[in-house]
């Protein structure tokens, strides 16, 4: 499976990009602190769009870290699962022989009785 999201691969860049998205949500907040304090309708819409866009990059970056996540998980499971299918196949294998020599066990018993 490709890896989804896998847009910034170096940390320093991630935590780059989150730093950005955090400055801007605290601009946007600010500025719409000032326009309270001045009632500019305006101010506050440019507060919140750029709240918006801080907020926006900050969600972005955490869904990619929880999906990089949930691949590696998904990864993990998929190894596991296909250590146990091996046992399985062992063991169906070893059962079949089992009753193979008991089969042949019985034909020789039968032989030796009649």
């Amino acid at each position: 499976m490709k890896q989804a999201l896998n847009i910034i691969p170096d940390k320093w860049k991630r935590n780059g990009i989150v730093t950005i998205g955090g400055i801007l949500l605290g601009a946007g907040l600010a500025d719409c602190l000032f326009a309270m304090n001045q009632l500019d309708l305006n101010q506050t819409a440019r507060g919140l769009t750029i709240f918006s866009a801080g907020l926006t990059i900050l969600v972005i970056m955490d869904n990619s870290k929880t999906q990089k996540n949930t691949e590696k998980i998904q990864k993990e499971t998929q190894f596991r699962l296909e250590k146990v299918e091996e046992k399985l196949n062992t063991i169906h294998q070893s059962q079949q022989m089992t009753e193979e020599q008991l089969h042949e066990i019985k034909e020789l018993l039968k032989k030796l009785n009649s």
